[in-house]
Parts: structure tokens; sequence; C-alpha cells
């Protein structure tokens, strides 16, 4: 008897609670990615802090950004998202321009010590073909971030600014400078007076490699462009002064 009464209060109270509401949100269509969003994505494939990465096929730590395997000889083409700032183990952002060069170099022999081609000779023909691939793009790798104009210009390729000739000038204050030095180099008659071109110049480089440090972390993408065409005439004069008195009627 005691249980059926309470079992009437508890329904009766039930009913006289206030009925909860919902008001749900309007629905709407998610935004467009725009494709300066799926570009840093991609750009930023190797900043995102990630667990080392697992070997699919044994389950061992992968020694490397690449996905290749010493532990068992797993092997798979490199992902076209993965930039060279990661193959060579470095980070994109804050500013893809500051590198360190050994560090660069330290990474690419560990690198190439898993993935020459000779190391895989003994294998099936497919693994042979992606491993030489993957040996051929690390190297593209150092070869491009090793270089500060190469570096740079990789950059621009990476942002969508590349493409384009980047040694039209209109800055004729810098050509009047750059024909200077081309002409004291034909004209220089001593190595004395060839270090002092070299002097000189290697100040506008180290100028320069700070102007593009300074517009690569701010984005600044024509500026870039417009920093790396001044570079190049620049190692240009210093080529051409390392060959010295080669280009004593190069005019």
């Amino acid at each position: 008897m005691f249980c059926t009464r309470a079992l009437v209060s508890i329904c009766i109270r039930a009913r006289t609670l206030p009925a909860r509401t919902f008001q749900s949100k309007p629905w709407t269509l998610p935004r467009r990615v725009p494709n300066s969003t799926i570009l840093a994505a991609r750009r930023h494939y190797s900043d995102v802090s990630t667990p080392t990465k697992i070997c699919p096929s044994c389950s061992a730590p992968l020694p490397t950004a690449l996905p290749v395997c010493s532990n068992c000889a797993y092997i798979a083409p490199i992902p076209e998202s993965m930039t060279y700032h990661e193959m060579l183990g470095t980070s994109y952002e804050p500013n893809p321009f500051v590198v360190n060069v050994q560090q660069l170099k330290r990474q690419f022999r560990a690198v190439q010590a898993i993935v020459h081609p000779d190391r895989w000779v003994s294998k099936p023909p497919e693994q042979q073909a992606i491993a030489a691939a993957m040996s051929s793009r690390v190297n593209e790798a150092l070869h491009r971030l090793s270089n500060p104009l190469r570096r740079a210009e990789y950059i621009l390729d990476l942002e969508g600014h590349g493409g384009e000739e980047t040694d039209k000038v209109d800055d004729m204050e810098l050509l009047m400078e750059v024909m200077e030095a081309r002409e004291g180099l034909a004209n220089a008659q001593s190595p004395e007076e060839v270090a002092e071109i070299r002097e000189d110049n290697e100040a506008k480089v180290r100028e320069t490699l700070e102007e593009i440090e300074k517009v690569v972390g701010a984005k600044n993408w024509p500026a870039l462009r417009t920093a790396a065409i001044k570079l190049k005439y620049l190692q240009g004069i210093e080529s051409a002064a390392a060959v010295w008195p080669a280009v004593e009627h190069d005019h």
C-alpha cells in the first residue's frame, strides 16, 4: 500500500512539472574554405606538434619524417604536401627563411643513410624506384634550402608568388651599383682592388639577407620578390669576383 501511494505521488508531481523547452539554433551552410587556408594547411604540414610517426608495417618509430622504415624496409612515396623543410627536419614557421644549414646537412646525411638507392638494390623494383625518387627529392630539398637565394625563391613558390622571372629590375639605383661593380672588376689591376669590391658587395649581401628575413617574417611576399632580385644580382657580382681575372674583359 505504501509503495502504491508513493508511486501515485511521483506521477502527480511529474505531471505538474513545467515542460522543458529546447531552442535550436538556425542551421546555416558552412563557409567555403578559402584557397589561402588550403595553402596554409599544406605549408604548415610540418609545424603541428605530433607524436613520433609509426611505421604502418611493423609499428616501429620512423627515424625521420619520411615514410621509410629502417627496421622492416617499409617505404612509400613522399606526400605531395610535405615541404622541403619537413623533409630535412626543420620548421616552416614562424620564419621559413631562418634555417640552420649545418642542421639541414646533418639531417640530410641521416635521411640518405636510409633512402640512398644503394641500400635498396636487393629489394623489389617498386621499392627501388620509390627510394630513388625519395633520394632525389631530398637532394633537391638540401639544394634549395641551403642557399639563401634558392630558399627565398622556394618560399615564393610555396606562397603562390613564384613562376615568374626574378631577374627583372626596376630599381635604377641597384642597376647602377651592379654596373659599377662589374666595371670595377673588369678594370681591376690587382687582387687588392678585387678584394675591396668583394668586401663592399658582401656588406650589401648581409644587408639584403637581413631585409629578406624581415619581410618573410612579415609575410610581405612582393617585398620578398624585390629583395630576392637584389640578392640574385649581388650573388652574381660575388661569382664574377671569385673567378677574377677571368672577367677582365667581360662586359
